[in-house]
């Protein structure tokens, strides 16, 4: 069962809609065929009767107006009401004649001079009857009936025998075949239409639900507005009970964690401005410390912080204009700089989260890339299967593969001559993580460091 399973996956659409429509029109299709099968065995199944019917009526005739004369010669002109029986070569045949004595006989005109000669007969039944079939001279297939029967006085046995056309019928048959399969055809073609209208109408609601819910991922609505039919209107009920709790959740977070900034800050500043006051061998080891201490409260106040915004089902940001933005200023602040960027890729693409987020990820890393560029940076971007690609290269010294684990590290310095606290790369990499994305340190092309940034997007 499973094999069957993964063969017919491997065929059937995904989407609700290609598989209802799929189905359907497999249904009706087979169930057409089966009916004009069906239609077309019964129509020739009755046509042979048929056929049996007028042969066996045909034989009786015939027996009732052919007789013996006085000299043991057969007489009687049959009339079978039946124009084939005048025809020559028509396949409609019949012949009367004494066993053993086939010169003494009467045929019909279409038969002339010719005898039936059977190729395939049954064995005769109780009334001295049998069927048989045989093709003629022009290698046409006949169904024919024979008995045999005493006329006159004593042991005189004469044989009857009378032909009919199979391959008319054949063709009779194929023909009805042909008229039935185009009318069943368009019966098949009408319900697949119907059926794709109706699946079309169907699932509207479905799609619609579906477009609210987009809108309210890129952060275009609020909630899935609308009123559904009953099968779906409790999905849409919980769906938007989900999204309102979830942004309750939300702001409750982002409050704790302010309140938790807040309620911290103080102790460690008072903390701080009391070490001056102390001797210097304990000066220096509370220093060490406070800011241990502090380094670990900001690095959890800024991973809560990431993951109340990264819960939210509705955030979004246009790419293209922050990090324009964000060029621009490093630009301005590093004129002995040459920058250049390439950021038209990201044109009517949009970040999957909030936009502080977007501004300290990149923010970050064109900071690190200009204090370290010699004379040159680059601003490289892509955008591949809803997924935001974006360079950062410089001409700098660049990092060993020790110096770029180090620096990945939260408070990882790898140069002490140059400001700050060394937090920038660690930030980078916690916020792209809580994105599901990459942040990867390698060496660039221009001699110096390359990072390169992976974010969920999408079109707009």
């Amino acid at each position: 069962m499973a094999f069957l399973r993964g063969i017919i996956g491997s065929w059937v659409p995904d989407t609700l809609a290609a598989r209802l429509f799929l189905l359907s029109s497999c249904a009706a299709i087979l169930g057409v065929v089966l009916a004009a099968l069906f239609i077309s065995s019964e129509y020739r199944n009755n046509a042979q009767a048929r056929l049996n019917d007028i042969l066996t009526a045909n034989i009786f005739n015939l027996m009732g107006n052919v007789e013996l004369g006085e000299d043991g010669k057969l007489m009687g002109l049959p009339n079978l009401g039946d124009s084939r029986y005048q025809l020559f070569d028509s396949g409609w045949y019949w012949s009367v004649e004494r066993i053993g004595e086939p010169e003494r006989r009467l045929a019909s005109l279409s038969l002339a001079d010719r005898a039936i000669v059977l190729t395939d007969g049954q064995q005769f039944d109780e009334t001295f009857q049998r069927n048989f079939r045989m093709i003629d001279e022009n290698g046409s297939v006949l169904q024919g009936l024979e008995a045999q029967v005493f006329l006159g006085e004593g042991n005189r046995l004469y044989s009857f025998k009378i032909t009919a056309n199979q391959s008319e019928l054949d063709e009779e048959i194929f023909a009805f075949t042909q008229r039935i399969a185009l009318i069943l055809g368009l019966l098949a073609f009408s319900i697949i239409a119907a059926t794709y209208l109706v699946v079309r109408l169907g699932l509207k609601p479905v799609t619609r639900a579906t477009q609210k819910l987009t809108a309210v991922r890129n952060g275009d609505a609020e909630k899935i507005d609308g009123n559904y039919p009953d099968e779906i209107q409790p999905l849409i009920d919980e769906t938007n009970a989900l999204i309102e709790s979830n942004v309750v959740i939300v702001e409750r977070a982002r409050t704790q964690v302010g309140n938790l900034a807040h309620s911290l800050k103080t102790p460690l500043a008072v903390m701080q401005n009391e070490i001056a006051s102390l001797s210097p061998g304990k000066r220096n080891l509370f220093k060490e410390q406070t800011d241990t201490m502090r380094q670990q409260v900001q690095l959890y106040l800024d991973r809560a912080r990431i993951s109340a915004r990264r819960s939210t089902s509705i955030a979004n940001t246009p790419v293209f204009p922050v990090l324009e933005k964000l060029a621009l200023v490093v630009a301005k602040l590093n004129r002995n700089t040459d920058m250049g960027f390439e950021l038209e890729a990201l044109q009517g693409v949009n970040f999957a989260g909030e936009e502080p987020d977007l501004q300290e990820v990149f923010g970050n890393l064109l900071e690190n890339a200009a204090k370290y560029a010699e004379t040159t940076m680059e601003i490289g971007s892509e955008y591949i299967d809803g997924r935001i690609i974006v360079t950062v290269e410089d001409d700098g010294p660049g990092m060993t593969p020790t110096q770029i684990q180090n620096a990945m590290k939260r408070g990882g310095r790898v140069d002490e001559g140059k400001t700050g606290w060394g937090l920038g790369l660690s930030i980078v990499r916690d916020i792209v993580e809580e994105y599901e994305g990459k942040f990867e340190l390698d060496s660039s092309k221009l001699g110096g460091l390359r990072a390169t940034v992976t974010l969920p997007g999408f079109k707009a």
